[in-house]
């Protein structure tokens, strides 16, 4: 339904950055499909994609600005969702131009890639809604076929053999780095690198700092390694695991092992602290 009065969001956000702060905490609301451990001002070669999220359903790219669409923005949106391999592709705006509306339905004619028009309104009180101008005929929802085939290495894993913790879909190939879970707002991540291994804590919402320092208690100096590894937009934990990783085939057993045991102590002991 149509908002009877509306504000731009520019009244509502100094900068566009704290446009894409908020989106990134609230990636459901855009109905494109699930996803999580969304990180602002991701980068793209030299430039920096508004927001880039994994998930259930793959790889996410989002622009967002404000007032009408610009075809600049379109660009870089198409530059930066080819680069990093997405599976769907947003740009969000106050209002788009037609032709703009028609060359995003030619895309989901011929591209891989879902992409999507959403526009972004806000009533007098300051509540924002979203509505897709354009989208892919196929829902995101929709089984697609792997065509590059699933990650072997976290097989094991997502099949429950280490665990429900961290059980779920076949990772893709193409998507292979890391599974997550959440709880209490904070994203548990496995991460697998060529050389390496490590699980990491990402901080989303309201005073992550803050956050972080209270739960960072719970995991005693003298029980744990870990490291900061904040960015202007991310509040990050790592713990190491092993200078193992992907390239470390035969060891593939206990670079599982040892991550899916580090990851579900610190998920648990997150989840049942009174935090």
């Amino acid at each position: 339904m149509k908002l009877q009065s509306t504000i731009s969001l520019s009244k509502i956000y100094n900068r566009e950055e704290e446009f894409s702060d908020d989106l990134a905490n609230t990636l459901e609301a855009l109905k494109v499909g699930k996803f999580e451990d969304a990180e602002t001002e991701s980068n793209v070669g030299t430039r920096r994609a508004d927001i880039v999220a994994v998930g259930e359903d793959g790889i996410l790219v989002v622009e967002n600005q404000f007032n009408r669409a610009d075809w600049d923005h379109w660009g870089r949106l198409e530059a930066y969702a080819r680069l990093k391999e997405a599976d769907v592709a947003v740009l969000v705006a106050e209002d788009f131009e037609e032709l703009m509306i028609v060359t995003c339905n030619l895309r989901n004619e011929d591209s891989k890639i879902d992409w999507y028009l959403i526009q972004a309104q806000s009533n007098a009180h300051k509540e924002l809604s979203f509505h897709h101008v354009a989208r892919p005929v196929i829902d995101i929802q929709t089984e697609k076929k792997a065509e590059t085939g699933y990650s072997e290495f976290w097989a094991p894993v997502r099949q429950g053999e280490l665990g429900k913790l961290f059980a779920g879909k076949p990772v893709p190939i193409s998507n292979e780095g890391w599974i997550s879970k959440h709880t209490r707002n904070i994203g548990v991540s496995l991460f697998l690198i060529n050389q390496r291994c490590y699980v990491q804590l990402y901080f989303q919402g309201e005073d992550r700092s803050e956050r972080r320092d209270r739960v960072m208690a719970l995991f005693p100096e003298s029980d744990y390694v870990y490291e900061y590894n904040d960015s202007p937009k991310q509040i990050r934990v790592q713990f190491p695991i092993l200078n193992k990783g992907k390239n470390d085939r035969d060891d593939w057993d206990e670079i599982r092992e040892k991550l899916v045991s580090m990851g579900t102590d610190i998920y648990n002991k997150i989840n049942e602290s009174d935090l």
